[in-house]
């Protein structure tokens, strides 16, 4: 096995994180398109996996001295039954175990291998079950073939805007929250942490918006608004908490003019938790100050030279 360099090991990874952010997109979007029901929650489980995969794969590149990546790698947006999104979520974990399973004939580090290993079991799994959803949703289709199809309730145009803003807005912020909860692991495993959680709810927030919109016969935006990456955590956590005012100013700003009370329910609800992230964050800026501050204080101060009887009369 030809021992790979460290920039090449972090192509690899950067690649597979790519494709792991990809995954995430088309299979949320497919549970959205589908609306409520056991299959579109079974994706969205499959999806939280592949963010658990994006995490660990990000968190390497770090440890490597590497720069966690935002793009995404292909996503196919094609089909437009449950059956053909189906299969091409088969056909993603046809790429993605090939892609591991050439990784593990390159990587010799044991602790990655392990974590890479992991993934691919994974991945395997989710080959199997969307295997599965192709012929439940096979057979589902021709069970329903006749029917008379429901059609969709018609969505105002303000009403639409809000949600395609917040879909794109959470998507940055869910972006954001996790580049920063890796770069900061090594750092502050607290704010590292919170910084994760938060993420994770912030992907709760684009699966309302995106399964609103789905409800009303709207296809989700896939492109995300603005994510501010800086280098330290103190302006890391600054941006957090901007984020977090412009996100939750907007949602009460279009609270004032959004029609469908369901709709400005789920917008409220999102405002709701907005408020707190950015409380969260405003302490956790609080702590990371107090910390700066107490080591600063507690730093020796250089001594200055005492003077002795001999070294006065060195000088004379």
């Amino acid at each position: 096995m030809a021992k790979l360099s460290n920039a090449e090991l972090i192509r690899m990874l950067q690649a597979a994180a790519k494709d792991e952010h990809a995954a995430i997109i088309q299979y949320l979007r497919h549970a959205y398109l589908m609306g409520e029901g056991e299959l579109a929650c079974e994706i969205e489980g499959i999806a939280r996996e592949e963010m658990r995969h994006f995490w660990m794969l990000s968190r390497w590149i770090v440890k490597l001295g590497g720069e966690p990546t935002i793009t995404r790698g292909f996503t196919d947006l094609d089909g437009v039954t449950v059956p053909d999104w189906m299969r091409r979520d088969v056909a993603a974990e046809d790429r993605a175990i090939a892609m591991y399973t050439n990784y593990l004939t390159k990587i010799e580090d044991p602790d990655l291998r392990a974590d890479i290993e992991h993934i691919l079991a994974d991945e395997e799994r989710h080959n199997g079950d969307f295997t599965h959803f192709v012929e439940k949703a096979e057979a589902e289709l021709l069970a329903e073939a006749g029917s008379e199809e429901e059609m969709a309730e018609i969505i105002a145009a303000i009403d639409e805007e809000a949600l395609n803003w917040g879909v794109g807005h959470e998507y940055a912020a869910l972006l954001q929250y996790l580049m920063h909860s890796f770069k900061l692991h090594q750092t502050d495993e607290e704010v590292s942490s919170q910084l994760e959680m938060q993420a994770i709810n912030e992907m709760q927030h684009f699966g309302w918006f995106g399964e609103g919109l789905a409800d009303h016969g709207k296809e989700m935006p896939l492109e995300h608004h603005g994510v501010t990456l800086p280098a330290k955590m103190r302006e890391m956590l600054e941006a957090d908490v901007q984020l977090e005012q412009e996100t939750s100013a907007m949602y009460a700003e279009y609270l004032t003019r959004m029609e469908n009370e369901e709709l400005k329910g789920v917008v409220d609800d999102a405002r709701g938790q907005e408020l707190y992230h950015e409380s969260l964050f405003s302490r956790l800026l609080k702590r990371a100050d107090d910390l700066a501050e107490k080591e600063a204080s507690e730093t020796p101060k250089p001594s200055r030279p005492s003077w002795t009887i001999g070294t006065l009369k060195k000088g004379e």
